[in-house]
């Protein structure tokens, strides 16, 4: 997305150098080091996430400029919207062809690769509307 190395490098000592303890009677516990990058509740987690949701909003309208994927019109004249995203859910509209589906996995899985976040394909769906004549 552009920036700074040496910014990027600032926010990744945030994800990579914490660590734990734990209060167990009174005492505390050898520190433990996370394994799994953030936590739901840490500070740092919504910027994260939004700025992971901006570079996955990025590749679809990437692909739907160079026509790999198109996404819908609300009516004759608006602009083609692909994505929607409520909070940490994502709505992916888009025509039902076999390339763009195609094209959507790629895109998924260099989202997954680069984020490090995984869809979750129990809790996914995937609907069709009939052609209109």
């Amino acid at each position: 997305m552009g920036f700074n190395s040496k910014w990027v490098q600032l926010d990744m000592n945030c994800v990579t150098s914490v660590t734990y303890k734990i209060k167990v009677n009174g005492g505390y516990t050898h520190q433990i080091l996370p394994q799994r990058g953030l936590r739901q509740g840490d500070p740092l987690s919504p910027y994260l996430f939004i700025l992971c949701a901006e570079g996955l909003s990025a590749m679809l309208q990437k692909a739907e400029q160079e026509g790999k994927i198109e996404g819908i019109k609300i009516c004759r004249g608006a602009p083609r919207v692909n994505h929607l995203f409520f909070a940490d859910d994502s709505l992916i509209l888009m025509r039902a062809r076999a390339v763009d589906a195609e094209e959507l996995k790629h895109i998924l899985r260099v989202y997954e690769d680069a984020s490090g976040q995984v869809i979750n394909r129990d809790k996914s769906s995937i609907f069709f509307q009939p052609k209109h004549k």
